[in-house]
């Protein structure tokens, strides 16, 4: 029994011994998950075209409806870029009745490239898609266009810009080129000699000045001709001696002073004849 005791007493020590050493228990640390921030997709609206964006403002529908009418509306949704310089309805209401707004006119008010306003205050000019320049002016921040005046500037579009203006721009008025007229040939009578032995219509003939006659022989069996009567005449018939005309040929002249001029005719018929030259 003393015995039994004695081994109680040792495992009791044994038991204190032991709970005095050991080491505590390290606690397990659960990691605390990072949270992961969230993206939310915001949705950024697509830019209309410059046509489109006129459309949906509803200050254009004249300009809206001159551009349907000239067919620039594929032109104008096109791929660009263009700077529009667009004229409100005001502005339209500004031009005489009747006035037709033509392609041309409306191609005057676009300019290839995107020029926001802060690039117009460099510029002096710019060439359109016209053709012809439109003059810019800055008068104390405000934009100014062949004289119009821009209302309302930069309105982004996906093919370019839009400056508002109050006023429609003309493009200048190009000179009409005159014609070169195209010379007035001189009136040509002919007296003709027959093989009948008569003279086609007539010895006496009436031309303006600058006028001319032909004498034309059509008589195979021989020849004639003409010469003057007087000095005043000689100049125009071959003088006082004449001209003697072979068969199928001609004796041309001009007349170039006003008067009467008499003559006369060789060979048969032999006759007088006069041409009377007018202005």
């Amino acid at each position: 029994m003393k015995k039994l005791y004695v081994v109680l007493a040792f495992l009791f020590i044994g038991i204190l011994i032991a709970g005095c050493t050991s080491q505590p228990t390290t606690p397990v640390v659960t990691p605390t998950p990072t949270a992961v921030p969230t993206t939310e997709t915001t949705t950024v609206p697509l830019e209309k075209s410059a046509l489109d964006t006129a459309v949906a403002d509803g200050r254009f529908t004249a300009l809206v409806g001159a551009i349907q009418a000239a067919n620039l509306t594929g032109t104008l949704n096109g791929a660009g870029p263009f700077t529009i310089f667009a004229p409100t309805d005001d502005a339209f209401k500004k031009l005489p009745n009747g006035t037709v707004t033509t392609r041309e006119n409306l191609l005057y008010h676009v300019v290839s490239g995107t020029l926001m306003a802060n690039d117009l205050k460099g510029l002096t000019y710019a060439k359109t898609v016209q053709g012809d320049n439109i003059t810019i002016t800055s008068i104390n921040g405000t934009l100014m266009v062949n004289g119009a005046k821009v209302i309302n500037e930069d309105i982004k579009t996906s093919n370019g810009v839009i400056h508002v203006i109050d006023t429609v721009i003309t493009p200048p008025v190009k000179p009409t080129a005159t014609p070169t007229p195209t010379p007035t040939q001189p009136p040509t009578k002919t007296i003709t000699f027959t093989r009948e032995m008569t003279i086609m219509p007539s010895t006496s003939l009436s031309i303006p000045v600058g006028g001319k006659i032909i004498w034309k022989n059509t008589d195979p069996l021989k020849p004639h001709g003409v010469a003057a009567v007087d000095a005043h005449g000689a100049k125009y018939f071959g003088g006082l001696t004449g001209v003697q005309i072979a068969y199928n040929k001609t004796f041309e002249v001009t007349f170039d002073t006003v008067g009467s001029f008499e003559y006369k005719t060789t060979f048969q018929p032999e006759t007088t004849g006069r041409i009377t030259v007018t202005k």
